[in-house]
């Protein structure tokens, strides 16, 4: 049996999506991050009613830089709207997220435990020749988590996380 054969993961093609967006940055450490990631969902939850926005798929935090000075992500939440929509002052904006060709993997559990996940990807990638160091996560960003079910509703052990990263 290998150490991988509880990691699940597939090879997918993500299609665009239109999506309500707003940055955030944080310290590195991942309580840090899990506090940055809260309030910044929560900028979002009331950026979507101002702007009349109606979600059309699960959110997602997107990881666009991650180092020991900090993560800057984007919390996106897709939506349904014909085009995207310029939003006048204020963080947040409605712009296409770009398809990918991708590697999914798939967390199962709580949130805090996706640190538990990730060391099992890097290893997965370095026994594929696709990771040598740490550092070589800079080839995956933007690389993103998409949130299949509703923390405030779906008890911790039921949680799933899809992890995407773009293939290089």
């Amino acid at each position: 049996m290998s150490q991988f054969d509880a990691l699940e993961f597939a090879e997918v093609e993500v299609p665009p999506v239109l999506a309500a967006q707003i940055p955030g940055t944080c310290g590195p450490d991942p309580a840090a991050i899990g506090r940055a990631m809260r309030t910044t969902f929560e900028q979002l939850g009331a950026f979507l009613p101002q702007h009349a926005l109606v979600p059309s798929g699960p959110p997602r935090s997107i990881y666009t830089s991650y180092d020991p000075d900090g993560v800057k992500f984007v919390v996106a939440m897709p939506v349904a709207a014909p085009a995207p929509i310029p939003i006048e002052g204020g963080a947040g904006s409605v712009e296409f997220l770009p398809g990918a060709k991708t590697l999914r993997f798939t967390h199962r559990g709580p949130y805090p435990n996706l640190m538990m996940t990730y060391g099992r990807i890097t290893e997965f990638l370095k026994s594929k020749g696709l990771m040598k160091t740490e550092a070589d996560w800079a080839r995956y960003m933007p690389m993103w988590e998409e949130y299949l079910n509703d923390p405030h509703t779906t008890p911790e052990a039921e949680l799933v996380t899809y992890i995407y990263l773009p293939v290089p």
